[in-house]
């Protein structure tokens, strides 16, 4: 019969082998220019981070860098790579060695304060093959809402990544040469990635409620009562959702007429409320 205490021991020497197999591979974006070949996975990837988003780009839609706060970040050097070299990476075991990376970066300096913004962990995933975009999707997806709870962004690129500019639908600014997953802290600018519609709405409404919760006193005024009205919007979704399931009546009509009859009711007792108020 297995001893239940040398199983739990194995365990966590596997999970601290893998905690500082993470930290021995992260390398600053300055040691991989300084000492990696420059068609090395990292070293193409540094030069993809210079040479695109720290810069301005003709299709962009505004001036300045495509990423903010890239440059600062080359400048400061707190922009962390490590590389991840299987070719067919079990989704548990990576689950668990992202977690370790995202640990990782909550430990780095600086942890608080301005300059904090600026830190991010890019994970390289070089041999993924020709299911890499769909592979860098699905773990990314697998993983955010454990990074957006505690404050953090899971971000994935690749070259078929269709997330288009805030300013323009034709750019896509998430394109990478080389697939990656990059950890970086949440800021203001996140909005639209947070209360997307293909997002199930309690999905939505759980990364809206860390959003307004870590961020919200410092948001501005249209990017709060924006948060905030994507939050209850997620939450009626909810609700309406419960009753499409416990109505029959709502379940046999088209849920965008579901929806209106639900507004419908929902705007009766708004004026209720309102009547009894007055």
């Amino acid at each position: 019969m297995p001893d239940p205490d040398a199983a739990l021991m194995a365990a966590r020497t596997h999970v601290e082998s893998a905690g500082a197999a993470a930290r021995g591979q992260l390398l600053r974006a300055s040691d991989v220019e300084r000492n990696q070949h420059p068609d090395s996975p990292l070293a193409t990837t540094v030069s993809w981070v210079r040479e695109f988003l720290a810069r301005p780009h003709p299709d962009l839609g505004r001036t300045g860098p495509v990423c903010p706060f890239t440059p600062l970040a080359l400048g400061l050097d707190t922009i962390w790579l490590t590389q991840i070299d299987d070719r067919d990476p079990d989704p548990e075991r990576l689950g668990e060695l992202i977690g370790h990376y995202r640990d990782l970066f909550l430990e780095i300096e600086p942890r608080s304060g301005a300059a904090a913004v600026n830190k991010s962990i890019l994970i390289v995933f070089p041999n993924l093959g020709g299911d890499g975009a769909a592979m860098i999707d699905r773990i990314q997806a697998a993983n955010k809402g454990g990074f957006v709870e505690l404050g953090l962004m899971l971000g994935e690129f690749h070259a078929h990544n269709s997330s288009p500019g805030l300013r323009n639908p034709e750019f896509f600014p998430l394109r990478s040469p080389i697939p990656m997953l990059a950890i970086r802290h949440m800021v203001e600018s996140d909005l639209p990635f947070l209360r997307r519609d293909i997002d199930p709405p309690e999905v939505r409404a759980a990364y809206l409620r860390s959003y307004l919760r870590r961020l919200g006193p410092n948001l501005r005024r249209n990017n709060f009562e924006q948060a905030i009205e994507a939050l209850v919007e997620a939450e009626l979704e909810q609700r309406l959702d419960a009753s499409l399931i416990e109505s029959p009546r709502l379940s046999a009509m088209p849920r965008t007429a579901a929806r209106a009859s639900a507004g419908a009711r929902r705007a009766r007792t708004a004026g209720t409320v309102a009547d009894d108020a007055s």
